[in-house]
């Protein structure tokens, strides 16, 4: 097969229609737009952005003769970038080609995920009365910072306290019952998860982005079924102490689509619940008003203080000035950190999880706790309190 009819063919499969493949054959024959247009009756701008469309998408796949690109991606993968080294006279001499799994399928698994739970979660959770004497005025707001559920830690290697599934489950459900059972009866209830809640995004073991294997604790399975079943028994407790449970799941860099499927899955448990209400995550902002309060939260990765305000204020332009108090709340770096900035402060939080084994041979540590912020509807913040790993142990 010649490089000229393979790159054809290579070109087809990346064709959605019947008409796009006929447009590429005779594109690849030479033929100009416009004889193209007369040759199958269409408009040649339409024949242009189709031609291109494949191109874009032929490109993805790991193919583009043009610039010395022919080799296909494995199935359900496509092109992250592409490095090439030449000799003295033009030739290429390597090529690497790093792939990464295509977007569009990682949200179908997602889809085929929460579908196959659907059935089973569906209708599950029984709605029951709303307490008494709650304060309309007050939202109280538990807040996790990155949870790294599934992630492995023994002392002997780091020199501070084990952490597997079980312990994390077990502090997070301590933390929580230690909150609920002393914060106000606020009307509104938040469950604010930071991001990274869970440690691995899949079955790889690995970080999303850079590919570093993590110290897990067995199979992703259990990792699924920890976090979903924790973070349920958490809103559930939650309504016994508030008239509603505002649920918000932060994608973090760790878990940016096990987030998603996550938040799928809570959706679904507590749809017939009126007193339940789950903000969607597919952004990674998520923000809300409590009266004169506007609250933002994002994971706090691969953006700057800077340009996180300047995105506030440029997209909740509305609702930053119509709020007396802002309130920005990330994870990501482990610690606290507080700043105020452009009139709004921006908070970072302790974590539960200890440092894996990587973190303590880096060098980093910090306090462990788990704060809950009220909020009063008309005068912002009216305290917190917090739960500190000591107590929880």
């Amino acid at each position: 097969m010649s490089m000229a009819t393979r790159s054809v063919e290579q070109h087809l499969e990346f064709c959605n229609t019947e008409n796009q493949k006929k447009i590429i054959r005779l594109h690849m024959q030479g033929l100009t737009f416009a004889a193209m247009g007369r040759e199958l009756s269409r408009d040649p701008k339409t024949i242009s952005d189709t031609v291109n469309k494949v191109h874009a998408r032929a490109a993805l796949g790991g193919v583009a003769p043009d610039q010395n690109l022919t080799r296909q991606v494995a199935p359900g993968f496509t092109t992250k970038r592409v490095s090439t080294a030449y000799n003295m006279d033009g030739d290429i001499v390597l090529q690497w080609h790093i792939q990464e799994p295509e977007r569009q399928k990682i949200e179908e698994l997602i889809a085929q995920f929460v579908e196959g739970f659907k059935d089973e979660l569906t209708g599950i959770h029984t709605t029951f009365d709303a307490p008494s004497g709650t304060d309309d005025d007050l939202m109280v707001s538990y807040i996790i910072g990155d949870h790294h559920l599934g992630m492995l830690a023994h002392h002997s290697e780091t020199m501070g306290d084990d952490y597997d599934v079980k312990i994390s489950q077990t502090l997070l459900e301590s933390a929580i019952e230690r909150l609920v059972g002393s914060a106000p009866a606020g009307e509104v209830g938040v469950l604010v998860n930071l991001g990274d809640f869970m440690h691995i995004n899949d079955s790889t073991s690995s970080t999303p982005n850079s590919k570093n294997l993590l110290d897990s604790d067995g199979r992703y399975s259990k990792t699924i079924r920890a976090a979903s079943n924790v973070i349920k028994r958490t809103v559930l407790r939650m309504l016994e102490k508030h008239n509603e449970v505002w649920l918000v799941n932060v994608r973090g860099n760790h878990d940016p689509d096990a987030a998603l499927w996550l938040n799928e899955v809570m959706r679904l448990y507590f749809e017939e619940d009126p007193r339940v209400k789950v903000f969607d995550n597919a952004s990674k902002f998520i923000w809300w008003q409590w009266g004169k309060n506007l609250i933002v939260t994002h994971h706090g990765d691969r953006i700057k203080m800077s340009n996180l305000h300047g995105s506030i204020v440029s997209n909740l332009r509305h609702e930053w000035g119509s709020s007396d108090h802002t309130f920005v709340w990330t994870g990501h770096i482990h610690h606290k950190n507080q700043e105020e900035y452009g009139g709004a402060l921006f908070e970072s939080w302790n974590i539960l999880a200890p440092a894996d084994a990587w973190h303590a041979g880096s060098g980093y540590a910090a306090s462990r706790s788990m704060t809950c912020v009220i909020l009063h509807k008309s005068f912002g913040e009216q305290g917190r309190l917090k739960a500190n790993i000591q107590e929880l142990i």
